[in-house]
């Protein structure tokens, strides 16, 4: 298959093999049971350590299949896959529309910095073109075809967001996928991504996305 047609068909996939149904919770009742995630994630989702997701502002699905995949071991991590054992379905479900109901707080409150450092400058110019254009001659896929053009992605496909997400995660969880670690991806897709990106493409991407504003966030 020419290279162009590689690039749109990873495209394509996003959209034809991520929807899977909306979790259906209670955020009221959720909060309840979020004590245990507090530590990591924080009281309302929003993570005060690099290297672990902020959940507020999250697909309510996504998070929901996530404690599920922990529990299968379809994705493994050595604390969440023991704490996910603990939740029922029910209460998965619930834990979900609450971080869904919460508002993210923006990782980088300014990105004006970065222009008296020529090399996150150069950095965030190569996000921006992998994100919205991708690269065709490698078959990377544009990653605004499943994420969102402003980070907060295509509502009911369960695909994570990205804005305001730490890029010190977003950084690990690609090259989770690229080193096989974790294989949670419905089709491969983001393998199948992965694959066709360097480090420096990863970093780029992980901090352009990072430093969107979804427009989802006045709505909640």
């Amino acid at each position: 298959m020419p290279t162009t047609n590689k690039y749109w068909a990873a495209s394509l996939l996003c959209l034809l093999f991520s929807f899977n149904a909306s979790a259906q919770g209670d955020a009221k009742i959720g909060k309840l049971k979020t004590m245990a995630c507090m530590g990591c994630h924080g009281p309302t989702g929003n993570s005060f350590v690099p290297s672990f997701p902020s959940l507020a502002g999250q697909p309510a699905g996504y998070i929901a299949k996530q404690i599920q995949d922990f529990q299968s071991s379809d994705r493994y991590n050595v604390m969440m896959s023991k704490i996910a054992l603990g939740i029922s379905k029910y209460d998965a479900e619930h834990i979900a529309a609450f971080y869904e109901s919460q508002i993210k707080t923006p990782v980088f409150k300014n990105i004006a910095h970065l222009k008296t450092d020529a090399k996150k400058t150069a950095l965030l110019t190569l996000g921006k073109k992998l994100y919205n254009n991708g690269n065709p001659n490698t078959g990377q896929a544009a990653c605004f075809v499943c994420h969102g053009k402003n980070g907060d992605a295509l509502v009911d496909l369960n695909i994570p967001t990205l804005a305001n997400q730490h890029p010190q995660y977003l950084i690990s969880t690609m090259k989770e996928f690229k080193n096989r670690g974790r294989a949670n991806d419905d089709e491969r897709v983001m393998r199948r991504i992965v694959d066709t990106m360097s480090d420096e493409e990863i970093e780029a991407v992980a901090y352009y996305s990072s430093y969107l504003v979804p427009t989802l966030e006045g709505k909640k």
